[in-house]
């Protein structure tokens, strides 16, 4: 249910994206949906080792002009923060896991062209949901806020590409601290 509510939220806000043109005097260019997948690793107090867990983004985002060749970055985003450590009470095992968020980002961006740019900001992001192969989570922050540095452009007129590197320093919860990303978007634009 809260995957079909994140998804209406994404579409809508899409559609305002797209049904903005001749509307208003905003400025924005690159809106449309991203998805796309990401290697995250967490570091884990008990584990024997960490290792890195493939999680998935969803989301609509857009740049809306702010100054010639600056913009701000923003959108909703369902995200996935995934983790694997290896169990050191079970030699040869791993516990899986991953704390779900919805992901409000700000973030200021360079623009080369109307169609390309570097970025660099925080995000909100607040808990949707949380799961763990062995035992349960405890004291999972409810708000987190990560630093993501990226680019994004555009190779054809309705599709780009968005990678990046997110960090969220510190404890999401007991035993689970300094979650990191690498990952890759596929962007499809209403402009």
């Amino acid at each position: 249910m809260k995957f079909f509510t994140a998804f209406l939220l994404i579409f809508s806000a899409t559609i305002a994206f797209a049904n903005t043109e001749g509307k208003s005097n905003i400025s924005y260019s690159m809106a449309g949906l991203e998805a796309g997948f990401k290697w995250s690793s967490m570091d884990a107090d008990s584990a024997g080792s960490d290792k890195q867990s493939i999680g998935y983004q969803i989301g609509a985002s857009g740049t809306f002009d702010i100054a010639t060749n600056f913009a701000i970055k923003s959108g909703l985003f369902y995200n996935e923060r995934p983790f694997k450590v290896s169990d050191t009470v079970v030699v040869g095992s791993d516990i899986t896991g991953k704390i779900t968020y919805f992901d409000i980002p700000v973030l200021l961006m360079f623009k080369f062209e109307d169609y390309a740019g570097v970025y660099f900001g925080p995000s909100i992001s607040i808990k949707m949901s949380d799961e763990i192969s062995v035992g349960s989570l405890t004291n999972i922050k409810d708000t987190v806020v990560p630093l993501t540095i990226g680019g994004q452009f555009k190779f054809a007129p309705n599709l780009g590409v968005n990678v990046f590197f997110e960090a969220v320093s510190g404890q999401l919860a007991d035993g689970l601290k300094n979650s990191r990303a690498v990952g890759a978007n596929l962007l499809v634009t209403f402009d």
